[in-house]
């Protein structure tokens, strides 16, 4: 395989994984519209919801046109998807839901700020779309990670356990970043330098919270 080729196959494989993460992380958004512990986040988890969907709705056709991606270009009739494995189970309660909040979705927005000036245009322009309105997810999984670690051993304990899982497929999953991707100005950060920026956002308020550090 040419270098050109490996590239193709590596963009093909970020944009799948991008639509894929932010289908089925709209999709556990979801099943908490009517499950959640208040109305305003009953309220946040449907909006956000749709924004992840929306999301996943935009990146989706960029794989009609690249060379190396699956044909399976629609969600409603995917077979072989490439998000990570916690969102293949609905969450098991509200602790999985902000930590997929706090953890996740800002670690995909750690990789969507190194895609804004990407050589490869129709993702630079979504990203930058998508960042718009990701600050609002941030605010609410940082209230809440805020909030559980006062309620209690009971909670932080189990809040605590949905933390090590889903923090540390946050961090593999910044495996999709190749050095190809980089060194062809995709995006502009490696695996190791989105991972250093992911700890440098979420730490602070783990450490503020008496939480462990991812």
């Amino acid at each position: 395989m040419t270098e050109a080729a490996a590239t193709d196959v590596a963009l093909a494989d970020l944009v799948a994984a991008l639509a894929d993460n932010k289908c089925f992380l709209g999709r556990r958004y979801a099943e908490w519209c009517t499950a959640a512990p208040t109305l305003e986040s009953a309220v946040a988890a449907a909006a956000m919801a749709q924004d992840e969907i929306g999301h996943a709705r935009s990146f989706y056709p960029l794989l009609r046109d690249l060379a190396g991606a699956s044909p399976e270009t629609e969600a409603e009739t995917r077979t072989a998807w490439t998000n990570v494995p916690f969102l293949n189970v609905s969450f098991r309660g509200w602790t999985d839901f902000v930590a997929a909040n706090f953890l996740f979705d800002t670690s995909v927005s750690i990789l969507l700020e190194a895609a804004t000036a990407s050589s490869f245009s129709p993702l630079a322009q979504r990203a930058c779309r998508i960042l718009e309105e990701e600050p609002l997810h941030w605010l609410h999984g940082e209230g809440w990670t805020r909030r559980l670690a006062d309620k209690g051993q009971g909670v932080r304990d189990a809040l605590i356990a949905s933390f090590g899982q889903v923090g540390a497929q946050s961090l593999e999953w910044f495996a999709c970043s190749s050095t190809d991707l980089v060194s062809r100005d995709v995006l502009s950060r490696d695996p190791e330098e989105l991972r250093s920026a992911f700890r440098g956002r979420v730490n602070p308020v783990l450490d503020a919270a008496q939480l462990p550090l991812i």
